[in-house]
């Protein structure tokens, strides 16, 4: 038996006798390094040899020593700027005999033939190059802290097939077909000495190569061939991408090139088709996003210079998220993640981004910085894991504390005006076009947000046994609560924020003083706004399920289907295979309309899949762990049926209803092993429990 433990920095890929150990891409993923760096081990046994055997460790700039982050005059490297490896081959023979070869500086360097290379920018090798020559190796001066990796691993998820194309200005250009985060294997047919270029984006304009929505990341691989033939992938980077631009001596042959999706590596739980293909269409796109923006951590676009860990992005993600993959293990990681940030760097608050760039992303505010009260909480609805919700307790706790001291600092409204946030960033309401904080009153977000993370984290607090901290932050949700009515609700009860945004977050978090009243004023603001959605990062995920609970189905709908812009079939529509990060990202007329920030895969979003599911199919999470469900599904003749499969952590819960022209309600459900769950058909009759097993129900839907 033998196995090899190994990491490395920035990142690493090893090699037995010339063979790949593993299947993981990007190792040992991205995460602040000053904390931790983490080891994965794999056997090695059958790769072992008689007599000599050549261990090598290739490293690679990563996110610890390439350019990282979003402004373009920042090139010097967060971490660091020299290659570390550590590894310790154990065998073992069946008598009992065998030896432990761990790194020290015995081991030789040298250089490999990826002469430059980064996240952002690609890589560039040269097959060409002598590396014969070697050096020894030194110690770290620094002493990184390493334990075992328990985070999923990046993998291939899927791959494509190109179909190739020629473009109006002369260009060979590779059409994948899929957008998607990862890279292209190719097969060298070159001359030695001759140089391949390829070039990724997005889209292409005017049928035309194009990639400038990628801002300063170069987004390239060059390879300089020795002419032995041979299988060609980056080692050390990826792309974002459906087209790849091909220069220099390349094949046109589409059987040599193939597109690798890489992803960490996550069941998907989720099956949902609808009565829409278009839908269905949003639905996959909405799971593509997923799958490309989680690499290591939750990103909020693969392909620009940017990349990153955006709090908000994540958090009004999760709910689909973990309706769609088993995210357990992932969002650990990111707990952890977001736990290191506050400690390191922001005394309690949680950053925009995580990892933080050793507290460069600053803080998160409102929304943004809400992450680390929502998602362990979202965590623990899902998987009932108490151990895992007392591990991000402190994370919960200093959070709301955070937000304590920031209250007083401001005099003790309970309001935090003043106070950093985004605002419901890329609403369409704001004062024009360029405002993208949107129309909502920022103090208002701040907030309602504020009083949502105290109550989130009384119940961590109650859930944990923590009763001081729960009567504590129970007490002060009240506070919060009567100093919002008392400022955005006038003595009548109507709300002085008139906005979507403004509505929805009053009706989802409970905030009113006269609920019908809040009600009318919506709908008001829906039908001033020509019935078209007007939300942002604040108001967008939240706002189907809002119309939804509160006796709105049929505009929930119109919403959900219109193919108009904003809307989500508006992209679908224009072919989009994933999620944009604006609603117009690209024009009626194939334009994309900005390249400042227009990410083709953004999930944000997608987030709308949450009330497919929970709403629309009516499947949702009674008891943390889905031993008990509800299933009470919001119908339209509009979407005359959804067929839906969750694997859930309990096990598989199955909705499948239709609505026939004659207005007659069909449903049929299972429920799993050791699980009961309540019924609620359309027209408001509670069915009762249900234990495991298959039922079905009929009514008549007026």
């Amino acid at each position: 038996d033998a196995r090899l433990a190994v990491t490395g920095l920035g990142l690493y890929r090893a090699f037995l006798n010339g063979q790949r150990i593993g299947e993981d891409y990007l190792t040992p993923g991205f995460n602040d390094y000053d904390a931790y760096v983490a080891v994965r081990t794999y056997s090695v046994t059958s790769m072992l040899r008689e007599g000599e055997n050549l261990l090598e460790i290739w490293l690679g700039r990563g996110w610890y020593g390439g350019r990282l982050g979003y402004d373009p005059g920042t090139s010097a490297p967060v971490w660091g700027t020299h290659y570390y490896a550590g590894a310790r081959l154990t065998a073992k023979a069946a008598d009992g005999s065998g030896f432990v070869l761990e790194t020290d500086e015995s081991w030789q360097a040298s250089a490999t033939p990826i002469r430059e290379g980064n996240i952002y920018d690609g890589e560039v090798r040269d097959d060409t190059a002598d590396c014969s020559a070697v050096f020894p190796c030194k110690a770290a001066e620094t002493a990184y802290r390493t334990e075992p990796d328990q985070a999923p691993p990046v993998r291939a998820a899927a791959s494509f097939q190109p179909v190739v194309l020629h473009t109006p200005r002369g260009e060979t250009v590779l059409d994948f077909g899929q957008n998607i985060s990862g890279f292209v294997r190719f097969t060298d047919r070159l001359q030695r000495g001759q140089t391949l270029r390829l070039q990724y984006g997005e889209v292409l304009q005017d049928g035309c190569f194009y990639r400038d929505n990628l801002r300063s990341a170069r987004a390239e691989y060059v390879y300089t061939s020795d002419g032995a033939g041979k299988t060609v992938e980056p080692f050390f980077t990826f792309y974002g991408f459906r087209y790849v631009k091909v220069e220099g001596a390349g094949s046109e042959d589409p059987a040599d090139y193939t597109a690798v999706a890489v992803s960490s590596d996550l069941p998907v739980t989720m099956q949902c088709t609808t009565a829409s293909e278009k839908v269905n269409k949003l639905i996959r796109n909405t799971l593509w996003g997923q799958r490309d923006n989680f690499v290591s951590i939750p990103t909020d676009c693969p392909q620009r210079d940017e990349r990153l860990g955006w709090t908000a992005d994540t958090q009004v993600f999760c709910r689909t998220a973990m309706y769609q993959m088993d995210c357990r293990d992932f969002y650990r990681k990111y707990i952890r993640d977001m736990r290191e940030d506050q400690v390191r760097y922001l005394d309690g608050d949680v950053p925009k981004y995580s990892p933080s760039l050793r507290g460069r992303a600053g803080h998160g505010g409102a929304v943004w910085a809400d992450a680390g009260v929502i998602i362990p909480w979202e965590v623990y609805q899902t998987y009932g894991d108490r151990e895992r919700l007392a591990e991000a307790y402190p994370l919960m706790h200093d959070y709301a504390e955070y937000l304590i001291r920031e209250d007083r600092r401001l005099g003790s409204t309970h309001i935090l005006f003043d106070s950093f946030t985004f605002g419901d960033w890329l609403a369409l309401d704001g004062k024009s076009e360029l405002d993208v904080h949107g129309g909502t009153d920022t103090a208002y977000i701040q907030g309602v947000y504020y009083m949502n993370a105290v109550r989130l984290t009384a119940k961590a607090a109650a859930v944990l046994g923590q009763g001081e901290d729960a009567r504590r932050y129970t007490m002060l949700e009240e506070s919060i609560r009567h100093a919002l009515l008392d400022e955005y609700f006038t003595p009548g009860g109507n709300l002085s924020a008139d906005t979507q945004t403004g509505y929805v977050l009053a009706l989802y978090y409970g905030l009113w003083r006269d609920r019908e009243k809040l009600l009318r004023g919506f709908r008001r603001r829906l039908d001033r706004d020509g019935g078209k959605l007007k939300t942002g990062f604040a108001g967008t995920p939240l706002l189907l399920p809002v119309l939804l609970d509160n006796g709105m189905t049929e505009t929930a709908y119109r919403l959900l289907l219109n193919e108009e812009y904003p809307g989500w079939l508006y992209a679908v529509n224009l072919g989009a295979t994933t999620v944009w990060e604006r609603w117009n990202s690209i024009l009626p007329d194939g334009r994309i309309s900005d390249t400042g920030m227009n990410s083709l895969n953004h999930y944000a979003n997608g987030s709308v899949c949450e009330a497919i599911y929970s709403r629309m199919a009516g499947l949702r999470c009674a008891e943390p762990g889905w031993k008990k469900a509800v299933i009470a599904p919001k119908v339209s003749r509009q979407l005359p049926w959804i067929d839906l499969k969750y694997e859930s952590p309990a096990g598989l819960y199955a909705v499948k209803w239709t609505l026939d022209d004659a207005g007659t309600f069909r449903m049929d459900v299972e429920i799993p092993e050791g699980c009961r769950a309540q019924v609620i058909l359309p027209g408001g009759k509670d069915e009762g429990l249900f234990g495991p097993g298959r039922c079905a129900f009929e009514e008549s839907f007026a």
